[in-house]
């Protein structure tokens, strides 16, 4: 048994003429609270084992008969006093529950103690710990995954940029076009794919023309986003800017070529065949 003066019905917290229903409801309270799996108490062994044990008595008849018996003949007792009608049986706290009320009344006050330490609420806790945690992850990203992934889509993007460089010089420009796009899919910051990309639609786009088939404005179009890709970061360099202003002409935006022949004018990136494009293009204004 547990402690000296518990007897069994104290234990399982019932009265002496407790029926069976009630001896197995009240074992199964307790195990669900006592099961070392759960209780927290050093002593959980103990006590599950105690009330494991007075269970097992209580609910065979015969062994609950012999031990009621053997409580009557306990004078000092309190079962054996209320056997007797000497006493009133009056519903106990047992060592358990006041073991259990204890240990609640600790935790609470812990609980208490820690949301009076803490002045930011929960909800303010729990973002700050997953911006935390995702500032840790770009920061890895940053320093380890982007530029392993930029370096090898650098090498497969100059792989495709050589593929396109070998369509263009037998005239495959739409070939050497798709080479080019697959160059800046993978890597988007590729400004000589953008400009090779730019050049390769230009002459896509004078070849439909020549031939009186439709779809060369298209390519003009495209060969300007090819080259607004790079012309702001890029204005010394003088093929871009006349590739630009030609596919403007090209598609009669004389307005767009002159802008654009204008600011590489005041920049001083500028030569002779700049100025004769600026002539043509104000004249035909």
């Amino acid at each position: 048994m547990s402690q000296a003066g518990d007897n069994y019905y104290e234990i399982l917290n019932l009265r002496p003429d407790a029926s069976l229903q009630e001896i197995t409801a009240a074992y199964r309270k307790l195990a669900k609270i006592l099961h070392p799996d759960v209780c927290e108490s050093p002593d959980a062994d103990e006590l599950f084992k105690a009330v494991n044990e007075a269970y097992q008595v209580l609910k065979d008849p015969k062994k609950r008969e012999e031990y009621d018996a053997s409580l009557v003949l306990v004078e000092d007792s309190r079962y054996g006093s209320y056997h007797r009608g000497n006493q009133q049986y009056r519903d106990p706290r047992t060592w358990y529950y006041t073991h259990h009320h204890q240990k609640s009344q600790k935790r609470n006050a812990h609980e208490e103690t820690v949301r009076h330490e803490s002045t930011i609420p929960r909800i303010v806790q729990v973002i700050l710990f997953y911006l935390t945690l995702l500032m840790a992850i770009i920061i890895v990203a940053q320093l380890f995954l982007i530029p392993w992934i930029n370096g090898a889509n650098s090498t497969d993007a100059r792989t495709s940029l050589a593929e396109g460089n070998m369509w263009m010089q037998q005239e495959e420009y739409q070939k050497a076009i798709d080479s080019y796009r697959d160059a800046t899919a993978k890597l988007p910051t590729f400004s000589e794919a953008w400009r090779a990309k730019g050049i390769a639609e230009l002459k896509k786009g004078d070849s439909l023309s020549r031939l009186g088939q439709p779809g060369a404005e298209g390519y003009y179009r495209d060969a300007i986003r090819s080259f607004s890709k790079i012309s702001g970061k890029n204005a010394e360099d003088l093929g871009v800017t006349k590739a630009m202003a030609e596919a403007y002409l090209k598609i009669n935006e004389k307005g767009s070529a002159i802008l654009i022949l204008n600011r590489a004018q005041q920049s001083g990136y500028w030569d002779d065949e700049m100025s004769d494009m600026l002539i043509q293009a104000n004249s035909q204004t």
